[in-house]
């Protein structure tokens, strides 16, 4: 078992890593109002990006089984503000040390394993050795269902002196109607006379000028 970090990664490893993805994030278009996933071609994209930091796990017979994608150019990042981040963290923004996690995939023949925890391991190990920002954002299900930001946070505090907070959040509304309570046609409506429009508008420009 060891882990490896890669800066770009070969069409075969891309396309199993690719597939482990879909099954991870397919399943959340359908419980999040915002998208939550790279595109197959952004993916591959990611893949051949040297600003993308992948930590790969490999078992006793080198195969690939764990990837924790962590992109290091928050220009890159299609949802995400990187004036709001430079902001907010000015120092680690000008060392280039604000690291945006992508994902953590695990393939499902060492599931249950310790490939989670080492994965989650050496990225906090990388992250703090550089005294760098981690940053990510999870849909709600992520935060109370899997409690994503928990898991992280403990293995962070196990390693490493880390300060966790939310930064921000988004909420959605939706405003469902069902038809008006007076139905008023507007062609029925009288038109202001124009004299009183032109009289409206003088007052409005001598309150505004004081002559």
């Amino acid at each position: 078992m060891r882990v490896t970090i890669e800066n770009v990664v070969d069409d075969d490893t891309t396309e199993r890593f690719l597939a482990l993805y879909r099954a991870a994030f397919d399943p959340l278009e359908g419980v999040a109002a915002a998208r939550q996933s790279l595109t197959d071609d952004e993916f591959r994209d990611e893949m051949r990006l040297e600003s993308v930091l992948k930590f790969i796990g490999w078992d006793r017979r080198e195969r690939p089984v764990a990837m924790v994608v962590i992109n290091t150019d928050l220009d890159s990042v299609p949802w995400v503000s990187p004036a709001f981040w430079r902001r907010r963290y000015p120092e680690q923004a000008e060392r280039g040390a604000i690291y945006y996690f992508g994902a953590l995939l695990v393939s499902p023949d060492v599931r249950g394993g310790p490939w989670a925890h080492r994965m989650l391991a050496e990225t906090v190990r990388h992250t703090a050795r550089n005294h760098a920002v981690a940053a990510f954002d999870c849909c709600q299900h992520n935060v109370d269902e899997v409690q994503l930001p928990r898991m992280i946070a403990e293995v962070a505090r196990s390693l490493s002196y880390v300060d966790a907070e939310q930064v921000d959040s988004q909420a959605y509304f939706a405003y469902v109607t069902h038809g008006l309570r007076d139905e008023v046609d507007l062609r029925d409506e009288p038109v202001p006379h124009e004299q009183n429009v032109s009289t409206s508008a003088a007052t409005v420009a001598t309150d505004v000028t004081g002559q």
